[in-house]
């Protein structure tokens, strides 16, 4: 079938008459407003947007699969799509298989409303994320006179469309603008008129009586005098918005009618995988979910749930559908061909199961310290959950074992790489294969116990170890402050309530003391300065405190804050935080003072880590923040390294 073409407002009036709809396979609404603005920025334009696919099928075939509705109104705080519930009402109906993120953004342009966060808000009230509408100024429209008195696009500045709230539109009648070139700042004034007005004009509306309407509603005479003076480029821009949504068919697009989703599918992969519409996670995403009705909202419910257990984490879909995979004793291989038919059946028919070994193994997490910007390996911790899901003990001793290997692992960074092998044989250590009478084969776990100890025998892909070197160690303690740091520090502060309160990493000898005023004053030569800033920064000058206690130490120098605490206080504070002894607390004191503390710290790790003399893998630089998985996750500061 051949490309056809319609007009936005067609589309937008099908989609309105429940005539055009979303599949299950289709992601979450993603566009930003600025991205939507530029969109209709394109629109006035005329520049080309891109080609739609849609799938038409008969209204008894699809009531067999699950379909979505637009957004009418966008919220940051819920983005998901309400599931289409109740019979379809046309003989036909439309989904759309690539074009969504550029209809719903029109829909919601025209026809909708956008949340989003106010910067530095904190809350998640109304307030916190208001309601607004796009708008287009018209009395800042692009348009320049050329020589000959006639009107020219101007490619240097945008048509200035805006989301705003209704009441800060209409009561917004000038604004200042900052001056270029040593020009003074001025005031301008604007006009913001809703752009979905556009939708109730008829087809030959009289611009001028619009334009009158506007100037008649205007607050200010400013507005008035703007709207005399730039008639001529208002009803151009009038005009072109009304064409552009009335007349002109902008939607392009290459229509297929097939009843079996399988064949849809693999047209929805070709098309998506080409480009960077989709990323591999949301195309096996669509997979997972395009043949599970309830499969979207399960999986997001959770991954919403899990996401704010503790202080928050930020696991994705990729996590959740690697777990549904391992946990379900499917291939560990992450690719389409995964998802087949049986294998997502095989998912559903688990997932209760699954999401509470999910829940159980974050909760874990949870009490062992950890959190989004801490966890630098997601997928290690799938083999704590697939664990579970066999029905293992979570006992005191089995907790501890849990808790070694998730920090062994991650500070060995064993999946940094490699990492579909090193999942499946872990996996292969956890589970025996059982053959049923009828020839079905399923898996029974093998180990009611998780004991590290086992784990150190097994035998890892790529010369991978769970067990530490003298190198490693030495890596380890110079470590600066962030996740590697963290990781360390809670082996040496074991017994902290990390499920309770909230610990910093904390600066010994602050860190606003390290700096060259200081260094001259207590006599360190120049040569040394680098030194002194680099060892300033890492374990050895790390300790975790209390939020609120390290708020209160904040930048105080340590010899006077020690002296503020009794006699038993600094006697419990300088044992249970690694302090030599016969060491001064005075800064110039320091060196000494990072050295013969670092040597006890590597002591005390020797007993505390699984160690080998073996040669060591890893190079001094091999800990990273966050270990690229398929999917990297977005960085952040960490709530529990913060100073």
């Amino acid at each position: 079938m051949s490309y056809q073409k319609c007009t936005i407002r067609q589309a937008l009036a099908d989609i309105d008459q429940n005539k055009v709809f979303l599949p299950a396979l289709q992601r979450k609404f993603v566009w930003g407003k600025p991205q939507i603005e530029l969109l209709f920025d394109s629109m006035m334009r005329n520049y080309p947007f891109g080609t739609f696919l849609f799938w038409r099928l008969r209204r008894q075939k699809a009531d067999s699969y699950v379909f979505y509705e637009f957004l009418t109104d966008y919220d940051s705080r819920t983005p998901y799509n309400r599931r289409h519930t109740g019979a379809f009402l046309h003989p036909e109906i439309i989904g759309v298989l690539d074009g969504q993120q550029r209809l719903s953004s029109m829909y919601l342009g025209l026809m909708g409303t956008h949340r989003e966060k106010i910067p530095y808000k904190r809350g998640s009230s109304d307030d916190d994320f208001p309601k607004m509408c796009l708008y287009l100024n018209l009395l800042s429209l692009p348009y320049t006179l050329d020589a000959n008195d006639k009107i020219q696009l101007s490619e240097e500045e945008n048509f200035e469309f805006r989301f705003l709230k209704p009441d800060t539109a209409g009561s917004t009648v000038e604004r200042r603008v900052h001056g270029g070139n040593g020009d003074k700042e001025r005031t301008e004034p604007v006009f913001w008129m809703k752009v979905g007005q556009v939708l109730s004009w008829d087809d030959e509306p009289e611009f001028g009586r619009v334009i009158d309407q506007f100037r008649d509603g205007c607050a200010s005479e400013r507005q008035r005098t703007a709207f005399t003076v730039q008639r001529r480029m208002i009803e151009r821009g009038l005009r072109t918005l009304h064409d552009r949504i009335h007349r002109d068919e902008l939607i392009n697009y290459f229509e297929v009618a097939k009843d079996d989703l399988e064949d849809i599918l693999k047209i929805f992969v070709r098309v998506n995988s080409g480009g960077s519409i989709l990323s591999k996670t949301d195309l096996l995403f669509s997979t997972i979910v395009a043949t599970w009705n309830d499969g979207r909202e399960e999986i997001e419910k959770l991954m919403k749930a899990i996401n704010e257990k503790g202080d928050g984490f930020n696991f994705t879909n990729e996590y959740l559908m690697r777990c549904c995979l391992v946990l379900s004793d499917g291939p560990v291989i992450y690719k389409v061909n995964s998802f087949k038919a049986e294998n997502v059946q095989k998912i559903r028919d688990e997932w209760p199961r699954i999401a509470e070994a999910i829940i159980k193994t974050v909760d874990l997490l949870t009490s062992f310290g950890f959190s989004g910007p801490v966890l630098t390996s997601q997928n290690a911790t799938i083999i704590l959950a697939y664990y579970i899901h066999k029905g293992g003990s979570l006992d005191a001793e089995s907790k501890v074992g849990m808790r070694k290997y998730l920090i062994h692992a991650l500070l060995n960074t064993i999946y940094g790489s490699a990492q579909e092998q090193l999942i499946s044989t872990l996996r292969g250590a956890f589970r025996a294969e059982v053959v049923e009478e009828s020839g079905k084969v399923t898996y029974r776990g093998t180990r009611p116990k998780f004991l590290f100890d086992e784990l150190l025998e097994i035998e890892l892909p790529q010369q991978k170890r769970l067990a530490i070197t003298e190198d490693d160690l030495e890596r380890f303690l110079s470590h600066s402050k962030g996740p590697g740091a963290f990781l360390v520090l809670t082996l040496l502060y074991p017994h902290l309530r990390y499920s309770e309160v909230t610990f910093h990493q904390d600066h010994i000898h602050p860190f606003s003391g390290f700096t060259k005023e200081r260094f001259a004053e207590v006599g360190i030569p120049e040569a040394e300065w680098q030194d002194w800033w680099d060892m300033r920064d890492r374990i050895p000058n790390l300790q975790l405190l209390k939020d609120l206690q390290n708020i209160s130490k904040n930048a105080t120098p340590l010899k006077e804050w020690l002296a503020n605490l009794s006699p038993s206080e600094l006697r419990n504070f300088i044992e249970n935080n690694y302090f030599p002894e016969g060491v001064g607390f005075d800064f110039k004191d320091f060196r000494v003072f990072y050295t013969q503390r670092k040597e006890l710290l590597r002591r005390e790790l020797r007993k505390i880590l699984a160690m080998t003399n073996a040669p060591s893998l890893a190079t001094p630089s091999s800990f990273a923040p966050n270990e690229q998985e398929e999917e990297p996750r977005p960085n952040r500061p960490p709530a529990a390294v913060c100073e």
